[in-house]
């Protein structure tokens, strides 16, 4: 598997250079390592721990020979996390080689430009693939239009495998982007305001999936992510030099973007205003995985809603900083005339009888002259 672009010279073994340009055959090599043990039967279920996602509970539906499978959360899901943050690196060194580089030198972009193109060619595939899964997930589970199944049948403790495989994909993702700040070459005054934004998205989908809020969960990504891949297509569009095209995408990006905030704001006020308040065992029960008690949804209800207010304010002073550059570029600059220095200004001619002129010192000079002989004279 590719990593970075290499150049000329071969970098000493197991130098930073060296793992940095082959990342993603170094971590494709672990990965199928972990695939090649499914092989054996000696390692077989150690492989599947990592590979497979686990805690599954199999029972009979109404003693007949229909079998379901679903899944819980537990510890070994962090094997599976790990492998799947392994998976996560392979398939970012290939977008980044095959598509991306290629891409950046047809354009000739400077180092800021290059920079931002890589984080959106990066975030636009994952963003549009999980909101579209998510949709699709949804549309199969039968959440919407049945918004009631969001608190119904709380605690949420069993999922399906592709609800399962869903988050144990999301978390994997934004757990590979920290050493891709490495592999990457992050600049010192982007890598804060990166491990901001990858810690924001770790906490709420963890305490969503351990919680066992899952099916809100979802619902929120699903239109986030939605809005974030729109943002991101105007940007590689504006990046590309497709200003006209980007100007439009802008426009739905900005209505898109304030819709998301108040569905958002709304299917967390009903689930935990509204419905899971209501349900029979609302109390906090950590052996069943209840986690509904008042403390929980009030804590909960908070975070999102103080979340989307802050989405909702950088979005204000985003589109103010952009009017006032906007108008600042298309408001007539006033022209001041130049005003000449004493050095630069001609000097006063008087003229003599024959007509030429002499200046101010001269004319000077010739008094203390002639007052000079008079005095001699006398």
């Amino acid at each position: 598997m590719p990593g970075r672009r290499k150049s000329g010279k071969n970098a000493p073994i197991f130098s930073h250079e060296f793992i940095i340009t082959n990342h993603g055959d170094i971590v494709s090599c672990i990965c199928m390592v972990f695939m090649i043990g499914l092989m054996f039967q000696v390692t077989t279920k150690i492989a599947a721990v990592f590979i497979a996602p686990q805690h599954n509970i199999t029972r009979e539906i109404n003693g007949t020979d229909e079998v379901v499978t679903t899944y819980s959360n537990g510890p070994k899901d962090f094997c599976t996390i790990f492998f799947y943050s392994l998976a996560w690196i392979v398939v970012h060194a290939i977008i980044q080689e095959y598509i991306l580089d290629k891409v950046i030198r047809k354009l000739h972009l400077s180092k800021t430009k290059n920079s931002k193109f890589n984080d959106s060619g990066e975030l636009l595939p994952f963003y549009f693939a999980s909101a579209a899964w998510g949709a699709d997930i949804i549309i199969k589970e039968k959440f919407f239009p049945t918004i009631t199944k969001l608190w119904e049948g709380y605690p949420h403790n069993e999922m399906s495998f592709m609800l399962k495989f869903y988050f144990i994909l999301q978390i994997a993702h934004w757990v590979h982007c920290f050493p891709e700040l490495y592999f990457m070459k992050a600049k010192k005054d982007e890598i804060s305001a990166k491990i901001q934004l990858y810690i924001e998205y770790l906490l709420f989908i963890w305490a969503a999936y351990m919680l066992n809020f899952t099916h809100l969960a979802l619902c929120c990504l699903t239109i986030h992510y939605m809005v974030e891949s729109v943002y991101h297509a105007m940007r590689l569009l504006q990046i590309s030099g497709k200003n006209e095209i980007a100007k439009n995408v802008f426009l739905v990006w900005s209505g898109l973007f304030v819709l998301a905030r108040f569905a958002i704001i709304a299917l967390t006020v009903m689930t935990f205003w509204y419905g899971l308040p209501r349900l029979e065992n609302a109390a906090l029960n950590v052996d069943t995985g209840n986690f509904n008690s008042p403390f929980i949804r009030a804590t909960a209800m908070a975070a999102m809603v103080l979340m989307q207010s802050w989405l909702a304010w950088n979005f204000i002073t985003y589109q103010i900083r952009l009017w006032r550059e906007h108008s600042a570029a298309t408001s007539p600059k006033k022209k001041e005339p130049r005003k000449k220095a004493k050095k630069d200004q001609p000097k006063k001619k008087v003229t003599d009888d024959d007509g030429e002129g002499e200046s101010d010192e001269e004319v000077a000079e010739e008094k203390v002259v002639t007052r000079k002989e008079t005095k001699k004279t006398q």
